[in-house]
């Protein structure tokens, strides 16, 4: 966690990222002890998926902007909330990169999937019953994308760039904000459903089979 030596955005020594790890650490514990209003228990289920989310990251990062984070990251934020989903993205930005690299974009692709947590968590893709709507889902895979795209290609700014080459530097990522969609897409239409099931796991028992007779949310 302390290799900070990067391309995208400014250079972080050693000591500053460590630290910089550290702190983020402190505030996604913070923000999983911190009692929330919401009654799902969601601490195991959310583990689980941080797990998921980072060993899936790890080993599929030789496909470019395909990861199953970001619907994950929707699927958290509209299920347990704004506080877990942030918690969320810093727990699997932290363990992945741990793997893949650290550097100043670490931070920035965490306040991405953060961003995208809290959108959710207004724009949800349950319902009001907590049922998995598939298609706020899908919806979900198109929304996600401008929005941790954006966020991420800011690490790059600096005061000798100008607006016009952050706009170039957009319109180049395209292609990768496509494959982004495209990932999105697969996450969500073949592995939504299980991923619910993941969330789901500490719930009663019947009310898991009264979802499971009752489920509706399909295209």
């Amino acid at each position: 966690m302390l290799s900070a030596i990067g391309t995208h955005g400014p250079t972080v020594s050693p000591f500053a990222m460590g630290l910089l790890n550290a702190v983020l650490f402190a505030v996604a514990i913070w923000l999983l002890v911190k009692p929330q209003q919401k009654s799902e228990t969601w601490l195991w289920p959310l583990f689980l998926f941080v797990g998921l989310a980072s060993v899936s990251r790890i080993a599929m990062s030789f496909i470019p902007n395909v990861m199953p984070v970001t619907i994950m990251a929707v699927m958290i934020g509209s299920k347990f909330g704004v506080q877990r989903g942030i918690s969320f993205a810093i727990l699997v930005t932290l363990a992945s990169n741990a793997v893949l690299g650290h550097g100043w974009w670490s931070l920035f692709q965490i306040i991405g999937w953060a961003s995208v947590a809290t959108v959710a968590s207004v724009v949800k893709v349950h319902d009001v019953e907590g049922k998995l709507l598939l298609n706020r889902l899908a919806f979900a895979s198109l929304w996600s994308v401008p929005i941790f795209s954006i966020v991420v290609s800011i690490s790059i700014l600096d005061s000798g760039m100008s607006m016009i080459e952050f706009g170039l530097y957009i319109a180049n990522g395209l292609l990768y904000d496509v494959l982004h969609f495209l990932g999105n897409v697969f996450f969500a239409v073949w592995f939504g459903q299980w991923f619910e099931r993941l969330l789901s796991m500490n719930q009663p028992q019947d009310r898991l089979v009264q979802q499971e007779n009752e489920h509706v949310s399909t295209f």
